[in-house]
């Protein structure tokens, strides 16, 4: 079910008859004898190679961690076309999912003002605290190629899309897996919006399971004299083609706000978007999706509580592996939230308030939940807190950076990307290789721009004020 639908000779190269046969490990090796190959480790694969089946070994590979199956790659030819095969590195992710271990490890992103860069780093969930000192700081290499911080569109097997729309005009779209220092930088869509005056982009990002290939889809917008013009130009990306492609049906006829937050559910892509009524009743709010495999929209309808708030105010978050939507009473200075959950996905009956936040050190925002039930959020004077939503107790858990720029979710590690990307290294002030996908040459020590939570504020004022005139210039 992991193969999509290839020429022949690549079927062939892919299947798993293949890999018995072509890939037969060798029990004598030329490396056998040299220094490269005494090592403990090494000297443990070719026994291994030696006494077990080929079956055996393939599976006792797949547990292993994407870091050490780097390495096994230059133990021979034979092991390096294994370990960066698509259907070795299918088996491998499967083998992380069903095993659970991603879920016990969290990703936290933030901006720091004293590096003026995005730091990355891995904790252990069950921790109370995460100190400096215990936390994985994940190598970051695109420190100089945009002003503040990304928007992490999602991120699915160990793979993350970054978007460089929160600050400036929209300009590259990247994979990157941090664990195997890899990197894919989208080409530019086929819709160009250059000579438009006004426009909004809206990502979603996920995996299609039955095709086997990740997909990036794109919804434009352009503004019209009473609002955003739907529906939008939408096109897809596949990693396995390299390339956008437009899609035929149904597009929607509703508008994503510009803090769109997407969440992943059962292979669609969800979002909070809006309709605008231009009636009494201004607008009705609703959940817009994208089936991946498909590539269709479809939406569900929000709770009746719901249904005609203001949109900026609505977002949506994984709740433990559900639909949940974060309801803050205004986004810019709420104190406290609720949160809705859709207990069982696609039945809209479902939709529950289960959870009542409060941020008690200032304006806050939510970022998901921990496996013992805590809520993950970020809070203006606090940083990263874990909020127990029964006591109502708050835990700062020793993790600074500005509010609107903390992202978190589970960490899983895997070799997507392997045999697609790039290098992706980390750019120290010292490099002068001259990369050519490094866009300036900012110094690290000075912030260029001015504050950046000043920058976050007035983005969070302007798009409110925007949104809340636009709807009532169309109502009028």
């Amino acid at each position: 079910m992991f193969l999509r639908e290839r020429s022949g000779n690549e079927r062939e190269r892919n299947s798993p008859a293949f890999l018995s046969s072509y890939h037969r490990l060798p029990k004598y090796t030329p490396f056998a004898s040299s220094k490269f190959y005494r090592t403990k480790s090494h000297h443990l694969i070719l026994t291994m190679s030696e006494y077990l089946p080929q079956e055996v070994v393939i599976q006792i590979l797949t547990k292993l961690p994407p870091k050490t199956l780097i390495k096994f790659r230059c133990v021979s030819k034979t092991w390096n076309s294994l370990i960066s095969s698509p259907y070795f590195i299918s088996m491998h992710t499967q083998q992380t999912l069903l095993s659970d271990s991603w879920t016990n490890q969290i990703i936290v992103r933030r901006y720091s003002k004293d590096q003026n860069s995005e730091v990355y780093s891995v904790h252990l969930d069950k921790e109370d605290q995460f100190p400096e000192d215990k936390n994985i700081r994940i190598e970051y290499p695109f420190r100089d190629c945009i002003r503040f911080y990304y928007r992490i569109v999602g991120s699915c097997n160990g793979v993350f899309c970054l978007f460089d729309d929160l600050f400036g005009q929209a300009d590259s779209i990247l994979l990157w897996n941090p664990v195997i220092k890899r990197k894919v930088i989208l080409p530019a869509p086929q819709a160009s919006f250059e000579n438009m005056e006004y426009y909004m982009f809206v990502l979603g990002f996920g995996f299609d399971v039955v095709n086997n290939d990740y997909k990036v889809v794109r919804m434009a917008y352009i503004q019209g004299d009473n609002g955003y013009i739907v529906p939008p130009e939408v096109e897809v990306y596949a990693l396995s083609t390299k390339n956008w492609h437009k899609i035929n049906g149904e597009f929607p006829n509703c508008v994503v706000e510009y803090f769109w937050s997407q969440v992943l559910i059962n292979g669609n892509v969800n979002w909070v978007a809006y309709r605008n009524r231009g009636e009494e009743v201004k607008v009705e709010n609703l959940i817009m999706l994208f089936d991946l495999t498909r590539e269709v929209f479809d939406e569900m309808p929000l709770p009746d509580a719901l249904e005609n708030e203001l949109p900026i105010n609505l977002i949506g978050v994984n709740v433990k592996g559900s639909l949940g939507v974060v309801h803050y009473e205004d986004r810019i200075w709420s104190t406290s939230c609720c949160i809705w959950v859709m207990t069982k996905y696609g039945d809209v009956k479902s939709w529950s308030k289960l959870y009542y936040v409060d941020f008690e050190g200032g304006p806050g925002m939510i970022l998901g939940f921990r496996t013992n039930g805590d809520v993950l959020l970020s809070a203006d004077n606090l940083g990263l807190v874990s909020y127990d939503p029964v006591t109502g107790k708050s835990a700062d858990l020793g993790v600074h950076g500005t509010k609107d720029s903390f992202y978190a979710s589970n960490y899983m590690e895997s070799l997507a990307l392997l045999a697609e990307g790039k290098e992706a290294r980390e750019r120290l002030p010292s490099d002068s290789d001259g990369d050519s996908e490094s866009e300036s040459s900012m110094e690290v020590d000075i912030d260029p721009y001015g504050d950046v939570e000043r920058s976050e504020f007035w983005m969070q004022c302007s798009m409110s004020q925007y949104l809340t005139a636009l709807l009532k210039r169309s109502d009028s």
